[in-house]
């Protein structure tokens, strides 16, 4: 009727892939304590074909596609929830790609979309347990606080807005091993969206299995992981000077795209020797 509000779509409920090697137990780092109220996609990045063996009760929709490495993975989902549109589907409320190492619960995934509700969040991820494996200590929990503010969140284990999440698939053309992806191409692809509120969720903890590597494999399209991280900076960049100029001289510029992300030797060396007065301190609390 004319002079009547626009209505904005009813979302479909969250997405939240977890990856699968093909053979060993599917899900079996996702504790099961709540039924999941969304829906729950395993993905085999074998491409065995092999049927999964799910535990009692548990329903997941299932992908098979042998991959190199997780932007694959973003790729793939991508392809599926676009074809979902396609025939009539909305976007998802959330969309989240979980690696196989990462155990988190269920209603811990619940009470993260219900923060991201309440806070308005269009990035974030769980906080890591202090014995996990990680790159960036940000990234572990630091307090009691319900969410804090980052700048991007890692790969391994991020939360988008739906509509964030599928912004960028125009944008992961060539990405294979996903390098980048999270500090390089989504910030830049949340500025020019408006979508910018991240946050490590304190109030739920993650842990990180299996150590971190640094990839130095090539990949079929003859870049290593680095290299297509860098590829990826320059296409963050550009959207930037393309879309949002005025950012190009921001601290945000600087922490994200110019500031040194690993160690130094020297903060290696005080790390380690920082490590057992730590220790001291968290067994005499």
């Amino acid at each position: 009727m004319p002079g009547m509000p626009a209505t904005t779509p009813t979302p479909d409920p969250p997405v939240v892939l977890v990856s699968w090697d093909g053979h060993s137990a599917p899900l079996a780092m996702l504790e099961l304590d709540a039924q999941p109220r969304f829906e729950l996609l395993l993905f085999d990045y074998s491409g065995s074909g092999t049927a999964p063996v799910l535990p009692p009760g548990v329903q997941a929709t299932v992908l098979h596609q042998r991959t190199e490495c997780k932007g694959e993975l973003y790729a793939a989902l991508g392809a599926l929830l676009q074809q979902r549109q396609q025939g009539g589907g909305a976007v998802p409320e959330f969309v989240s790609l979980l690696d196989d190492d990462i155990l988190i619960s269920v209603s811990g995934i619940h009470r993260m979309f219900h923060i991201a509700r309440a806070r308005g969040l269009h990035a974030f991820q769980a906080a890591l347990t202090h014995d996990s494996h990680h790159t960036h200590r940000w990234t572990l929990r630091q307090g009691h606080a319900l969410t804090r503010e980052v700048d991007w969140v890692e790969v391994m284990m991020p939360f988008y807005a739906g509509p964030l999440f599928m912004a960028l698939l125009p944008h992961l053309q060539g990405c294979i091993s996903s390098w980048g992806v999270d500090r390089y191409l989504v910030p830049a692809v949340q500025q020019t969206l408006g979508l910018t509120r991240n946050a490590i969720v304190e109030a739920v903890q993650a842990a990180h299995l299996r150590p971190v590597t640094s990839d130095a494999r090539v990949f079929r399209n003859g870049l290593t992981a680095q290299q297509e991280a860098m590829q990826l900076r320059e296409r963050g960049i550009a959207l930037l000077k393309q879309h949002k100029p005025e950012l190009l001289g921001t601290a945000w510029f600087r922490r994200v795209y110019l500031q040194r992300q690993s160690r130094s030797r020297w903060q290696i060396l005080s790390n380690g020797l920082g490590r057992p007065l730590r220790r001291w301190l968290e067994r005499s609390t």
